[in-house]
This record gives structure tokens, sequence and C-alpha cells, in this order.
């Protein structure tokens, strides 16, 4: 990898690490959603990096996808919450997550089960593993604490300005995709636990990114791509969000994943870069 590349991703995994622990630290019961978001995102702005996609705070049997518009939606006692966050440097991404109860301690085995998988699946990653492996070292740690895997939410790597950029790494051993990973491949592991039937089921879209021809005549589009690039986005980031109802075709939509039983899932996220003997985990 390039040494000037290197560092804006080494730089991306510093902010985003400080920024994940800073935020979790400020949920507590009674505290808006919102406000935790949108200080997470300035927080990542004032230690000099970008937001690289809206501050997930996905609740209890909510997985992921989930960032506040508005409102008043506030967190409550018990509450198992996921903060996921993104930052980039010049493009380069770095993703991470981790999971809080409020004042309880009652679904601790899914954290636990979700950092010792992640953990486990990260001291397997070196040039050559194949991906499915990975899902079965993370399957094989998420069931020993006698928790089951959501079956549909998978890892991701990640390319300059691309959140999901074609590797894919399953959450268990048998998945029928699986892809071999080489040297300088960066890469989001996120094992999500739950103790329902791992199933996911979509709901509302709140998180937004551009695809298609980026000579596009559409003024709106250009003024997103000038704003967000091909990143995710969301509609509280926007002056006049309904504008997005005349450009459908031209998004790619990230619907909300909820467990489809509505069971509790727990998540953890880090994200390294492969090399040819293990692996920099730039997020820790």
């Amino acid at each position: 990898m390039d040494p000037e590349i290197l560092e804006y991703y080494l730089e991306a995994g510093r902010i985003a690490s400080s920024v994940r622990e800073q935020t979790l630290n400020t949920v507590e019961e009674g505290g808006r959603l919102l406000d935790t978001a949108e200080y997470a995102e300035e927080l990542t702005r004032q230690m000099g990096g970008e937001v690289a996609f809206p501050c997930n705070i996905s609740i209890n049997e909510i997985a992921s996808h989930y960032t506040p518009l508005k409102g008043n939606r506030k967190f409550a006692s018990k509450d198992l919450v996921k903060i996921d966050v993104g930052v980039h440097i010049n493009g380069y991404i770095a993703d991470t997550a981790d999971t809080i109860e409020v004042d309880t301690n009652d679904k601790l085995v899914l954290v636990e089960a979700a950092r010792e998988a992640l953990n486990a699946a990260i001291n397997e990653i070196q040039e050559g593993v194949n991906t499915k492996y990975l899902g079965r070292v993370i399957e094989n740690v998420i069931k020993s604490y006698n928790c089951i895997p959501m079956t549909d939410l998978t890892g991701h790597s990640m390319e300059r300005y691309m959140i999901h950029s074609g590797v894919t790494i399953p959450n268990l051993g048998s998945a029928s995709f699986g892809n071999v990973l080489h040297a300088g491949d960066v890469v989001a592991v996120e094992p999500f636990t739950t103790q329902g039937s791992g199933g996911t089921r979509r709901g509302e879209v709140r998180i937004y990114g551009l695809v298609g021809n980026k000579d596009s005549k559409n003024l709106l589009y250009q003024k997103l791509l000038s704003q967000f690039n091909t990143l995710p986005f969301t509609t509280r980031w926007m002056d006049e969000p309904d504008e997005l109802d005349k450009m459908m075709t031209k998004l790619h939509k990230y619907p909300v994943l909820m467990e489809s039983g509505e069971y509790p899932v727990a998540q953890a996220e880090h994200t390294v870069i492969v090399e040819d003997k293990g692996c920099t985990v730039i997020t820790i």
C-alpha cells in the first residue's frame, strides 16, 4: 500500500476509534438519539476527519442502518445500543462499532459473544484466507456463547469513497459466498449476535447513496455528489430532503435491518488492513 494512503487509513482509524468510545460514553437513559448522532458526527470533524456515513444508532432488535432524523426519541433503561461510526480521510474509510446496554447487563452475553467473535476472526486474517473460513470462526465463537449469528448481515471490503467494494465476510460457516483476501485489502469485520433465529426483516429507509453515471445532468445529483461523493448520506443532512423523491432511480437505499423475531442484537466491528502475515487493526 502506498505510504501516503496508509497514513490516511491510520488517521481515519485513530479518529473513528476515539469517536466510537467517546460517543458510547455519552449514551444514558433520557438522552436523545439525535443529539448522540450529531455529537459523533461533529466530533469526527473536530478531530480532523470527515463523516463516512451517518452515525448509526441501532437499538434492541434493530441491527443496523438506523440513524435518527429528528424528534425526541430517547434512550431507555435496558436498551441494547449499537453505535456504528465511519470516518474518512480523503476518501479512505475506517468503519467501527460496539454495543452498550443502558444501566443494566442483562444482555451482556450478546455483547461478549460479538466482541470475542470479532477478535477470533481478526486473529485469522492474512493473505490467502477465504472469508468463508472467517465466517466459520465467527459462527463457532458466537455459538459457544449459546447465541446465534445474524445470517444475512456481513462484513465488507472498502475502497476509496466506497463503503462496500466487493469482498464479503459472512458471519456463518455455511455461507454460499466467500472471497480470498489479498495483502492491502481493507475490510470491516462485524459479527452480529442474537438469541433469536438470526433472520432479518427490512424497515424504512433513512440512509441513501448515489449510484449511476457521475456525468448525470441532474442538478441535485451533482449537488449531492459534490457534498457526499458516493458515500452514504441521510436526509437530515439536506436543506430540502423532499427533493430526493425526484431522483430515486439514482439512489442506493439502505433499509433499517431488524432481527425477524424482534430479539435484541449486539454488534462489534473493526477495520483491518490485510497483510502477508496477519493484519493491522486501524480502529483498535
